[in-house]
């Protein structure tokens, strides 16, 4: 991770989860958001967005594509999009940073252009096993 993402150097371990945390900036003219990377094994990495906070856009819509945790929605887990095989730092943060893009879009023509499946409701079980 650190060699891909210098940014998100800061690692811990605590009960069985690696966290990354640090500096994103999703491409050069986008804003520099903080954000943490929690990965339990075998369960789905989360991706949660510290700073700044994210928000609805100019037409007041909820921010379209995260769990009920803050996490965001980078793939439909269903469709076995993302298996613990895949290497984080080449899946779920390329993916993050489509997201960020995403949403930075969304905020100036208030069309989510990322495609998905909306969703709603609660967090999926693996991630209250994940520390916030």
């Amino acid at each position: 991770m650190r060699d891909l993402y210098p940014g998100l150097a800061k690692t811990s371990w605590r009960l069985g989860v690696i966290v990354w945390e640090g500096e994103f900036q999703p491409t050069d003219v986008s804003e520099e958001y903080r954000i943490r990377i929690s990965y339990r094994l075998r369960k789905a990495p989360r991706v949660y967005v510290l700073e700044p906070e994210l928000s609805r856009n100019r037409k007041g819509e909820k921010i379209p594509h995260r769990y009920g945790d803050g996490s965001l929605c980078l793939y439909y887990p269903e469709y076995g999009e993302w298996s613990p095989k895949m290497f984080i730092a080449e899946t779920i943060v390329p993916w993050a940073a489509l997201w960020l893009y995403h949403y930075e879009v969304w905020h100036a023509t208030d069309q989510w252009l990322g495609g998905g499946i909306e969703h709603s409701g609660p967090k999926p079980a693996e991630a209250s096993e994940v520390l916030q």
